[in-house]
């Protein structure tokens, strides 16, 4: 398998990670051996998720966090990196190799690179498996997760679900300590928002006697700067049932003064510019490498690794969490979807797995109420080195660098392959943490907040399939890109929904309203 991808990902993805086999030692209470009586070797293909610690390893099977891991679960991983930029393009090419790990993480069953393996009998069906090694992934998965269309399909089941504990999960960020130096409130309404973007561009909050300051800044397609779109209720990416019929934000008419918004934000610069373009790299560089960034949008579940990665730069800086604008409605908007209970990322066993047993029973171990051991890694990290026991109590060290922030998500969130979040929900252990009141409220922000999306998990409809430009990153990407930086109007609008409806959209609808009521019943 990795001789093959290698090949594969050398020719189109230069600089791919791929890493090599590892060995364990034995402990109790764990995953338990292979049929051999030795550490049950598994080949997992999973992405990096841009992940510095992942991506500066030089060998990520000899991390001491995966010999950990490895350890107490009696396993003997061999990790496959699938670069972040290039995931769904990586398993595209992984699957038509034919040369697949024992486990792969996935986006969900029902995406376009996976979709077709499911129907083509190349992945697994795990039912039987479940029923006879994974009893706590029977007990402790909910059927919600196990109901989803990302993880099933027709009653059988393709996936092992990672738990979602917070289903909003993206909030709106600013820099606390440029609100301050101003004297400016937290804004509230879409216009009280402009007036804060309007004051970071010309009012110099970074002290620097430059108009370098970036009010606003988002990534290509929208990504992580759609909590305007979110004050009107029209998020590209979702779907709302109106009238009878499941239709994509893009084509409602609100969407219109949306753009309008849009426009207008980036004629006055108080969005990024170079938004269009912007990529993972280059939008981290401008928030936490120069500290020009005012406010921007990501996981409720870390705001204290934003404010530390932006003191990196910016030693004074201070970044809060702060409620998404509030829109005509005058109803809590949000910056992205109210997900279900299943997290970003969803576990397949290709068919032709021989110890398929061992990799069910690996994933139900994360589960294992019984294992304390299990558990303060997941947790806490490695004795003697993040933690200490003293009398029974543990002592953590928290991390109080970027580099330490990045190890700890290494084994709380990285190496979590399914299981239990403890470090999202367990408010005792967030609260012992420096910053753990600025989680909590960031947490309380993003259960406040969050959008509907009556469209959530529908499978590729056929039209879809067959003109992908249908979705919302195609054809209205190109117009609304277009309305934004002023080379067509917006009252072309109309024009765009009547040819998007006469390209297959119509079609789409229809699809997507029959799922849609099926799925009620």
């Amino acid at each position: 398998m990795k001789k093959t991808f290698s090949v594969l990902l050398s020719v189109t993805l230069a600089g791919a990670a791929l890493a090599a086999c590892s060995t364990n030692k034995e402990n109790e209470n764990a995953a338990g051996p292979s049929e051999t009586g030795q550490p049950a070797k598994i080949s997992v293909a999973l992405g990096t998720g841009n992940l510095p610690y992942v991506t500066g390893s030089r060998d990520i099977n000899s991390d001491k966090f995966v010999k950990k891991l490895e350890e107490l679960a009696k396993v003997d991983l061999d990790l496959e990196l699938i670069p972040h930029e290039n995931y769904s393009q990586s398993l595209t090419l992984m699957f038509a190799s034919g040369e697949m790990p024992n486990l792969l993480q996935t986006k969900g069953i029902n995406t376009p690179e996976v979709a077709p393996a499911v129907d083509s009998g190349n992945l697994m069906p795990l039912n039987d498996l479940i029923d006879q090694y994974g009893p706590n992934l029977k007990k402790y998965v909910p059927k919600e997760s196990w109901d989803s269309t990302r993880v099933s399909k027709d009653g059988k089941i393709y996936g092992i679900p990672q738990e979602n504990p917070i289903r909003n999960g993206t909030v709106t960020y600013i820099r606390q300590d440029w609100l301050d130096k101003l004297g400016l409130k937290t804004p509230k309404t879409i216009d009280e928002y402009i007036e804060v973007l309007r004051a970071f561009r010309d009012q110099d909050p970074n002290g620097n006697g430059k108009k370098d300051e970036i009010p606003f800044t988002s990534r290509a397609k929208f990504s992580f700067g759609q909590a305007f779109f979110g004050a009107y209720d029209v998020a590209p990416a979702l779907w709302k049932q109106v009238d009878g019929q499941l239709v994509p934000n893009f084509i409602r008419p609100e969407m219109k003064d949306a753009l309008k918004l849009y426009k207008q934000l980036y004629e006055e610069k108080l969005i990024d510019n170079e938004f269009f373009v912007m990529q993972g790299k280059d939008w981290d560089a401008k928030i936490k490498g120069t500290g020009v960034a005012g406010m921007w949008a990501h996981s409720a579940s870390y705001p204290d690794k934003w404010e530390n990665d932006v003191k990196t730069a910016v030693p004074t800086a201070k970044v809060s969490a702060i409620p998404s604008p509030v829109g005509p409605s005058g109803k809590p908007g949000g910056s992205d979807e109210i997900g279900s209970t299943v997290s970003d990322y969803v576990w397949v066993i290709p068919k032709d797995t021989k110890n398929a047993a061992d990799v069910i029973k690996f994933l139900d171990w994360y589960y294992n109420p019984d294992n304390k051991d299990k558990d303060n890694f997941l947790l806490y990290g490695l004795e003697g080195e993040t933690y200490t026991v003293d009398n029974g109590q543990i002592k953590y060290k928290a991390p109080t660098t970027p580099e330490e922030t990045q190890a700890e998500f290494m084994h709380q969130g990285w190496l979590a392959f399914t299981g239990q979040k403890k470090y999202l929900t367990d408010e005792t252990f967030i609260k012992s943490k420096p910053g753990g009141d600025k989680i909590l409220a960031t947490m309380k922000i993003a259960a406040a907040e969050g959008l509907v999306n009556d469209g959530s998990e529908m499978p590729v409809m056929p039209a879809m399939q067959a003109r992908p430009e249908l979705k919302y990153d195609g054809l209205w990407l190109e117009f609304a890109s277009k309305v934004v930086t002023g080379k067509e109007p917006v009252e072309k609008f109309d024009e765009f929904v009547a040819d998007w409806k006469k390209r297959g959209g119509e079609q789409l609808v229809k699809e997507a309203t029959e799922w849609y009521k099926a799925k009620q019943k």
